[in-house]
């Protein structure tokens, strides 16, 4: 049984890397790159990086906040449509396909995901909605907030019960023996990204991962600085802390990205209580083989291309 909770976290982990790899480069360069090309931008620079996410700069010619917002939001648009033709395409009910299935399913809910948690709190690619809503962001972002529960629902259910069914023994056993198969493999990729990116320490990502609140925050510390000093007044560290903590208090947001990490996590384990049975089958040597060549080319492609393009 061990054996085959290693070989289950070693092909999810391969899928997930592979599907992230794909992914980033469709959602940077087909999407926000294609879109920023058909409205005739300049692509300056982007960055792609091994493990985590990306980023893309451009400028218009003659900038306008349509052709800003379609820009911005076709990364994750093309995510939603190959996420989507991939659950209605596939139809085959082995092993092969629901994983498949369950790609597309993920594709969904990161997209999502991403819209809602970027447009309620203003970063990433939702920054420009998070901007142009005002307040009507918040219907938008528990719109898609509950397409992204929606989904991991129809994705747990569709892929667990195929996965349980390459861990042999007890139900269990093999409720057990997927979901630390699970954990293991996204212990693994989140160890990738979360280490990339405290190694690399890349500033542009960091100023668009920011949300909204902490820019607002920092604006207005600085400003408070400058009138300190405009008024001869040295401004110590405790100072700082303080009107920092000040400033938090005053600027405090709902904290919606936790509100639904927690919705879609019961969302799938409600997916996975209803999950479809699979055959019993066993993951064999020739498929993890394929799984790991395609993981690393997928790596092998982003480093390529960013050391193309950056």
């Amino acid at each position: 049984m061990h054996k085959e909770v290693l070989r289950l976290a070693a092909l999810l982990a391969c899928v997930a890397l592979a599907t992230s790899r794909f992914g980033l480069i469709g959602h940077e360069l087909l999407g926000h790159g294609g879109a920023a090309l058909a409205f005739g931008a300049h692509i300056d620079s982007v960055q792609l990086f091994w493990f985590a996410g990306g980023w893309i700069r451009y400028h218009l010619t003659e900038p306008s906040p349509a052709a800003a917002l379609a820009i911005a939001m076709a990364g994750i648009a093309l995510e939603l449509l190959v996420g989507v033709t991939l659950w209605l395409a596939v139809r085959r009910p082995t092993l092969g396909g629901r994983i498949t299935r369950g790609i597309g399913a993920a594709l969904v809910v990161h997209a999502t995901w991403y819209l809602a948690t970027g447009a309620w709190h203003g970063f990433g690619d939702g920054l420009i909605l998070y901007r142009m809503l005002g307040a009507a962001r918040a219907p938008v972002a528990i719109a898609a907030g509950l397409v992204t529960c929606g989904v991991a629902f129809l994705g747990a259910r569709e892929v667990l019960g195929a996965l349980s069914a390459t861990v042999h023994g007890s139900r269990r056993a093999r409720v057990i023996g997927t979901a630390i198969a699970l954990v293991l493999a996204a212990g693994l990729h989140a160890g990738l990204t979360a280490g990339e990116l405290a190694l690399r320490r890349d500033p542009t990502y960091a100023e668009t991962m920011q949300p909204e609140r902490e820019r607002v925050i920092a604006q207005e510390l600085s400003q408070w600085r400058s009138e300190q000093a405009a008024r001869g007044v040295e401004v110590s560290p405790d100072a700082q802390r303080v009107e920092r903590a000040h400033l938090a208090k005053v600027h405090r947001t709902f904290p919606f990205v936790w509100l639904l990490a927690i919705a879609t996590a019961l969302a799938a384990l409600a997916g996975a209580r209803r999950a479809k049975p699979g055959a019993e089958t066993r993951i064999s040597s020739r498929l993890l083989v394929l799984a790991a060549g395609i993981a690393i080319g997928a790596v092998w492609l982003v480093i390529t291309i960013d050391g193309v393009v950056m």
